[in-house]
């Protein structure tokens, strides 16, 4: 059964997308995983963009072509029938895909239809919060990873993506700016986890729910002096710690990702010293990644 594991981040700009995509890429190159992609990032569709260039085109337009989350929403707020399917993508970098979709941004509770009692509105609002879930339920025999890059805000939709989710991580710039959001992510997951209980409490049928777990941030894009973290950043990255889990490797900034990003490929694609530098530390990450998402 393939794990879920939502990539979560308050704050924009702080490399969660790349992380997303390169441990994603060291799943499946390095370690021969199979691994699906969930974009969830409405406003970006980073992933989407590096996977297949060709569907930015269809993404600046407003919309995606074939099944999406959006569809399947919309399947909710229309009182439809509902149904797992979505459109699922190849890429060259032996990633299977869902791509982003920009009306995910409309996804909302307020749309639901209302419920006539307490009972009624606990289970639409249950309802919500699965929409991602049973899209993915059949696909966990297909996959060894199933990985959700979320937009970077507190929205209705990444409160589905953590209901959907066994793991949560957290890519953050070793800064305070960055890294204040951590306790945020954190809290979001626990409200989740906190009010599936009361509304199975209010419904009398619990369903099968294990809570989403937060395993830790992953320090991006860090500056380093003479081989150890700057002391600004190191004083960030023990306070987090403190905080919560946080990932014992890190990435540190260099031309190997941007390069990467600009070309729309991966960092292990990039011919320069600074590129095989960053592709050891991604595989660090990713080594620890499987450990922390068993």
């Amino acid at each position: 059964m393939g794990r879920v594991v939502c990539f979560i981040s308050e704050k924009g700009g702080v490399g969660k997308t790349t992380a997303c995509f390169e441990i994603g890429v060291a799943l499946a190159q390095t370690h021969k995983l199979r691994v699906l992609v969930i974009d969830a990032d409405y406003q970006r569709g980073g992933i989407t963009g590096r996977l297949d260039s060709s569907l930015i085109t269809n993404f600046t337009k407003g919309a995606m072509p074939g099944a999406t989350l959006y569809h399947k929403f919309q399947q909710l707020y229309s009182a439809s029938p509902q149904t797992p399917d979505v459109d699922i993508h190849k890429s060259t970098f032996k990633i299977d895909f869902v791509p982003a979709d920009p009306r995910l941004a409309s996804v909302s509770e307020d749309k639901l239809p209302s419920g006539k009692t307490i009972r009624q509105n606990s289970a639409l609002l249950l309802d919500h919060l699965m929409v991602i879930d049973k899209v993915l339920q059949p696909l966990r025999n297909d996959y060894d990873y199933i990985l959700i890059d979320s937009h970077p805000e507190v929205s209705s939709l990444l409160r589905a993506a953590i209901f959907a989710s066994d793991y949560a991580v957290s890519p953050v710039k070793l800064d305070l700016q960055s890294s204040i959001g951590v306790p945020t992510v954190i809290g979001e997951i626990d409200g989740v986890n906190d009010d599936v209980k009361s509304m199975q409490s209010t419904l009398g049928e619990p369903k099968v729910y294990n809570p989403t777990k937060f395993v830790g941030a992953i320090g991006m894009m860090a500056r380093e002096y003479g081989g150890d973290l700057k002391d600004s950043e190191d004083t960030e990255y023990r306070r987090l710690t403190r905080i919560g889990a946080m990932f014992d490797n890190y990435l540190t900034e260099g031309d190997g990702i941007r390069r990467a990003a600009q070309n729309r490929t991966s960092v292990r694609s990039i011919s320069i010293a600074n590129a095989l530098k960053q592709t050891g530390q991604i595989d660090a990450i990713t080594t620890e990644f499987i450990g922390k998402c068993p």
